[in-house]
């Protein structure tokens, strides 16, 4: 591909490059660059990739892009920003893949990956062929893509919600190939702020929620707010849950754009496209019921997944499916058959008295949101044991909250490790500790098959299991680099053994 034609569209500000340059790849590591490659310098949180030009240049590029005036001693393109670049030239090698596709992208701390399956679910039955990114699977029909989604041992250490340019494009490239003709996609705040997405213009954006989450990042709440309204610019219509403080304000925001407000709470709300789920019903473990009223569209939604957070999800994809075009027949059957999404309130299949779910539950919002759902299905007598424990080299304002949270809404606590990476063990439970009542009951284990046994071994009948933090990944992460460890695999082991 030609050089120029591969930076159209990217801000080129200065060539000191032929544009004619035939480029045989790209690659922003220099110890990817082969022969006629092109290098872009991104200066990263921890790296700036100016410093590795020479690298680059000793291994075979042909040219350079970045956004600084420093010397590069080959051929170099000046850009305005050298993120979007990369995004831009990316997305042009791979043909610029969701061009006439219908586009959706899901952002937001939580729910994202629920609503990116529901979505999936809904146009799959209205005969059409979705492909799906997400943090748990990537998908064009039964076929898998490989996006590096962080399920297995593998592909752990690559896994991010939003995948680099570099396997995102070539990926939505692999999808349209197969004959999809829609694309699901989370968006994540760090693939936001730093640029990823700028090439995709989404027909729909949903905003499902903020809370406290990747603060060590972004700093603020205020930031982490910023990065996720970025998705709002390029698109043309957004779906938010404005019971939410933050995605209200996306209305007021983007004043230009055709906003459907969604109301999980049951509050009418005001104008014409607003949506509210009136005359809610939490089923327990049957799942919910509530009838979607807009003046667009009324029809009763049931799922079998239980939880008051499906209200939210289901309505969020209901709207953003409707937005696109599906049928409400469509949407109703999809809803309704959908059993669930690996790792989010998964119920594990075991031959017990009780009750074993996992779920990906790893923010303070997101543990209160579980326990609070299971809280408003259990049954009188039944108890609630919870495992968890906290990322290592992650944010850790948020450790102490999660043990007020766990100690406060769980009969009890099971404080443990979750990929605690670089970090000591003990020492991120010990902050964990600051915020549990030690006296109610609780257990320290930092083994987190230990941790296991010890919660189904005094689970009685009747009660509820949870293992918080780790869903759908089928690995751990530690000092030493990563190992399996499936927790569904674990548990059936356990009780495999013992009835």
């Amino acid at each position: 591909m030609k050089l120029e034609e591969l930076l159209n569209g990217a801000e080129a500000i200065r060539w000191g490059a032929d544009p004619a340059l035939d480029v045989t790849g790209i690659a922003s590591d220099s110890r990817k660059i082969k022969e006629g490659y092109v290098f872009v310098a991104i200066r990263g949180t921890k790296h700036d990739g100016n410093v590795f030009i020479p690298d680059a240049v000793r291994r075979g590029a042909a040219a350079v892009v970045t956004d600084t005036r420093r010397a590069t001693g080959c051929q170099s393109v000046l850009v305005k920003n050298a993120r979007h670049a990369e995004a831009v030239m990316w997305n042009n090698a791979a043909g610029d893949p969701a061009a006439g596709m219908t586009v959706i992208a899901v952002t937001g701390t939580n729910g994202k990956t629920s609503t990116c399956f529901m979505l999936r679910e809904i146009f799959a039955a209205s005969g059409r062929t979705p492909g799906m990114i997400t943090t748990v699977r990537s998908s064009v029909g039964d076929r898998i893509i490989d996006t590096g989604g962080g399920s297995s041992l593998s592909d752990a250490d690559a896994a991010m919600t939003t995948p680099d340019p570099e396997i995102f494009y070539p990926a939505v490239a692999e999808m349209r190939e197969c004959g999809a003709d829609v694309l699901i996609f989370e968006a994540s705040s760090h693939a936001l702020d730093q640029r990823k997405l700028d090439p995709v213009s989404p027909d729909v954006a949903v905003f499902t929620n903020l809370s406290e989450e990747h603060l060590d990042y972004h700093g603020t709440m205020e930031n982490y707010f910023k990065a996720k309204a970025r998705l709002a610019e390029s698109a043309k219509t957004l779906v938010i849950n404005a019971s939410d403080p933050y995605m209200a304000r996306l209305s007021d925001m983007f004043r230009d754009k055709k906003t459907v407000r969604c109301f999980p709470g049951g509050q009418t709300g005001q104008g014409r496209d607003t949506v509210s789920a009136l005359r809610r019903e939490l089923l327990g473990v049957d799942g919910i019921r509530y009838l979607y009223y807009s003046r667009d569209a009324v029809f009763q939604v049931t799922s079998p997944i239980p939880g008051d957070f499906t209200v939210s999800n289901t309505m969020l994809a209901a709207a953003a499916a409707l937005e696109a075009g599906a049928k409400t027949d469509a949407v109703r059957r999809a809803l309704g058959r959908m059993r669930g999404v690996p790792g989010r309130l998964e119920k594990i299949d075991v031959n017990s008295p009780f009750t074993v779910f996992v779920d990906y539950a790893h923010t303070p919002s997101a543990l209160e949101e579980i326990l609070n759902t299971v809280r408003s299905f259990r049954r009188p007598g039944q108890r609630i044991t919870v495992v968890f424990g906290c990322g290592g080299d992650r944010d850790r304002s948020k450790r102490r909250k999660m043990g007020q949270i766990v100690s406060s809404l769980a009969d009890l606590a099971v404080i443990t490790s979750d990929n605690s990476r670089t970090e000591d063990p003990e020492s991120i439970i010990g902050e964990i500790m600051s915020g549990v009542d030690r006296e109610r009951p609780h257990a320290v284990i930092p083994d987190r098959k230990q941790a296991i046994e010890y919660a189904l071994s005094v689970a009685g009948c009747g009660d509820i299991v949870i293992l918080a933090g780790k869903g759908h990944e089928k690995y751990e992460i530690t000092s030493a680099g990563m190992r399996p460890f499936d927790e569904i695999g674990i548990v059936k082991q356990i009780l495999g053994e013992k009835h």
